[in-house]
């Protein structure tokens, strides 16, 4: 059974829908960081903002005037994929939803618990608790779309996007009656998830941060993403992977290798799609990338826009559906010189199948083949 793309959105640090972010990408902008106002202890990061206008539509909906930063953000993307896709919400209701995040409503989290800490749980507001949970971004989709069923959060490390589409593929292969699924990924920021990832040494305290050379950190950034996937469609889904786990980042590679050997097929992909973010993840993809696909060109978006975690393998599939319809790469910033392959600057390709990767913080790779029907 085949699985297509049936629509694409995106709201960034760059720009308020996907278009426009293809666009400032191609240009070479890189997403305006700035320092977190909330930080405690000298600690300072860096991260990369959407800017409230971009999600200033949904945020009038009256379920979701109280909603946190990542349930406007979702929202945002997943109605923006259906509005690519032609389908009406009316007609949603006859889809699913599956939403993919790594850290959640940090953001109202953190005061919920500022508020338990420091005037007691009897003075904790109630309007804040809801928000706090993985799945209050899918429920407020769920809602304006009138969808009471299918409606799933996966939560995973930075390739749980890539997860939820083969979860949504397996959704639509088990059920002839679903017609399409809106796969969601997202993710917001906060200075305490800054900290927790600087203290595993996978955060920069820098503005910017080079992939495939130094190995310093990354930088965090809000994004949300979104897929409509059904039956029909130019762009397919030629082979997803549900992920293969390691337990040592030294063993990161190999678990790619494996879930690359399993996806590819007889010719080599005319472009990779990769999740270097200027930490391990770097080296594991250098490593499979020069032993299995040589000369390859590959693409890396997060040194323009930052790392969004559970968001970052949808928004790469959504990158992915760009590079096969219009047959070209964008510049890769910040790029050491360890991976001669990556792109310096925009880059023609010539081919059908563009292969997507993710290496993630918690330990599991994984990847995904698009093809673009002649």
């Amino acid at each position: 059974m085949s699985f297509f793309v049936r629509g694409i959105g995106a709201v960034t640090p760059l720009a308020a829908n996907v278009e426009q972010t293809w666009a400032e990408l191609l240009a070479g902008a890189e997403a305006t960081r700035q320092a977190f106002a909330n930080g405690f202890g000298g600690r300072i990061y860096h991260c990369a903002r959407v800017p409230q206008k971009f999600t200033a539509g949904v945020a009038r909906e009256s379920r979701l005037r109280r909603s946190g930063t990542i349930s406007l953000l979702g929202v945002t993307a997943g109605l923006a994929a259906l509005e690519n896709a032609g389908i009406s919400r009316d007609q949603a209701r006859g889809g699913a939803i599956v939403f993919a995040i790594s850290c959640g409503g940090v953001e109202y989290t953190r005061r919920f618990y500022h508020e338990v800490v420091t005037e007691g749980a009897n003075n904790a507001s109630p309007l804040l608790f809801p928000e706090t949970v993985y799945n209050a971004p899918a429920s407020h989709l769920a809602s304006l779309l009138k969808i009471d069923n299918r409606d799933y959060t996966l939560v995973g490390d930075s390739s749980v996007g890539i997860s939820a589409v083969h979860f949504a593929t397996q959704l639509l292969a088990t059920d002839p009656e679903l017609e399409f699924c809106i796969v969601v990924g997202v993710e917001e920021t906060d200075w305490v998830l800054a900290d927790a990832f600087a203290t595993w040494r996978m955060v920069t305290n820098q503005s910017s941060f080079e992939i495939f050379g130094s190995m310093r950190g990354t930088i965090l950034a809000e994004t949300a993403a979104a897929l409509v996937l059904g039956r029909s469609g130019r762009i397919q889904v030629a082979r997803v992977s549900g992920g293969i786990p390691f337990f040592r980042q030294r063993d990161a590679s190999s678990a790619l290798r494996d879930v690359v050997t399993q996806l590819r097929r007889d010719k080599p992909p005319a472009a990779i799609l990769c999740s270097a973010n200027g930490t391990f993840a770097d080296r594991a993809e250098e490593i499979v990338f020069r032993e299995t696909f040589g000369s390859v060109s590959v693409y890396g978006h997060k040194p323009a826009i930052g790392d969004s975690l559970g968001a970052s393998g949808v928004l790469n599939i959504v990158l992915a559906t760009l590079t096969l319809e219009q047959q070209i790469l964008p510049p890769t910033l910040h790029s050491g010189g360890r991976l001669e392959s990556v792109t310096r600057e925009k880059t023609k390709i010539d081919g059908t199948e563009v292969l997507v990767t993710s290496v993630g913080f918690n330990h599991q790779a994984n990847a995904a083949l698009l093809a673009i029907n002649s």
